[in-house]
C-alpha cells in the first residue's frame, strides 16, 4: 500500500485526474460552442494534455490506453504495479465525472446534455445495424488511438520525439471527424462515464443508455488488440533491449539472431 500512494505516484495520480478532467471539458463544451472545428479543437485539446502530463504520469486519460500500456508492460508501467494500476483507472473515471460537472456549471444544460450516444430519434432504438456500425467504429478508432500511443509514446526506437502528443491528438481528432455522427465517438469509457452523469442529472436521456456497451465493450476491445497486436509485431526492441534493429545495435550473426528470437519467443 505504501509503494502505491508514494509522492511520485500520488503526482501521477493528480495528473490523470486533472488531464480527464480537463478533457471532459473540452468535449462538452467544444461540441455546443465550437460550431466549425469541433474535431479538431477536441484533438488540440488532447494533445496540450498529453505535453503538460505526459512527463509526469503518461498521460493516459483513457482506460483503454492504460489497457493497452498493461499488455505493452513497459517499465515505466510495470504489470507488476496493480496498485498502481487501479490507481489509473479510479483517477481517470473521477476526473471524468468531475469534469463533466465542471462543463455543466461553465456550459449550463446545452453543455450537460453532451454524451456520446447511438440513438439520435426513436427509430435508432430498433436499429440493430446502427448499433453494429457504433460498435465496429468505436472498436477500430479506438484502436488507432492505442496504437499510435504504442508507437509513438512507448517504444524506445523513437524515445525523445516532440511529436508524440500532436500524433494522438490528430488520431482522436479523425476519430471524432470520421465517427462522429455514428456514435459521437466516444474512444474512452471515461468518456461515456464523465459526460453522461450530468446528462443523467439534468434529465437529459430522452432514449435512456441501452447502448452504452457499445462505449465500453468497444473501447476496451480496442485498446487490447492495439496492445496484443503491437506486441505480436514488435519484440524486445521496442523496450529498449538489445534486438536485431534496436538502439542501433545489428546482428550479423545467425547463431545470435536466433538466440535473439528464442528469447523473445519465450517472454511471450
Amino acid at each position: 500500500m505504501g509503494e502505491t500512494f508514494t509522492r511520485e505516484k500520488v503526482a501521477r495520480y493528480a495528473a490523470e485526474f486533472s488531464g480527464t478532467m480537463f478533457l471532459i471539458m473540452f468535449i462538452k463544451l467544444a461540441v455546443v460552442y465550437d460550431d466549425y472545428t469541433t474535431s479538431l479543437s477536441i484533438g488540440l485539446g488532447l494533445a496540450l494534455l498529453i505535453y503538460n502530463y505526459g512527463y509526469i504520469s503518461g498521460a493516459h486519460l483513457n482506460p483503454a490506453v492504460t489497457m493497452a500500456i498493461i499488455i505493452r508492460n513497459v517499465p515505466d508501467f510495470p504489470l507488476s504495479e496493480k496498485g498502481q494500476i487501479v490507481m489509473y483507472f479510479v483517477s481517470q473515471y473521477t476526473g471524468a465525472v468531475f469534469g463533466g460537472i465542471m462543463a455543466t456549471l461553465i456550459g449550463g444544460d446545452q453543455s450537460a446534455a453532451v454524451f456520446p450516444t447511438v440513438f439520435r430519434s426513436e427509430e435508432d432504438l430498433n436499429n440493430s445495424d446502427r448499433l453494429f456500425q457504433a460498435f465496429m467504429g468505436e472498436i477500430f478508432f479506438t484502436y488507432l488511438l492505442c496504437t499510435t500511443v504504442c508507437h509513438c509514446a512507448t517504444d524506445k526506437r523513437q524515445s525523445g520525439n516532440q511529436f508524440y502528443g500532436l500524433a494522438i491528438g490528430l488520431s482522436l481528432s479523425l476519430g471524432c471527424a470520421c465517427l462522429g455522427p455514428i456514435s459521437g465517438s466516444c474512444l474512452n469509457s471515461a468518456v461515456w462515464f464523465g459526460t453522461v452523469i450530468p446528462a443523467i442529472i439534468t434529465d437529459q436521456v430522452p432514449y435512456g443508455l441501452s447502448d452504452l456497451w457499445v462505449y465500453w465493450a468497444g473501447t476496451f476491445i480496442g485498446g487490447i488488440v492495439a496492445g496484443l497486436w503491437f506486441n505480436l509485431l514488435n519484440g524486445r526492441e521496442s523496450l529498449g533491449k538489445p534486438g536485431v534493429y534496436g538502439d542501433g545495435y545489428r546482428s550479423d550473426n545467425r547463431e545470435e539472431l536466433q538466440n535473439l528470437q528464442e528469447e523473445d519467443t519465450e517472454i511471450e
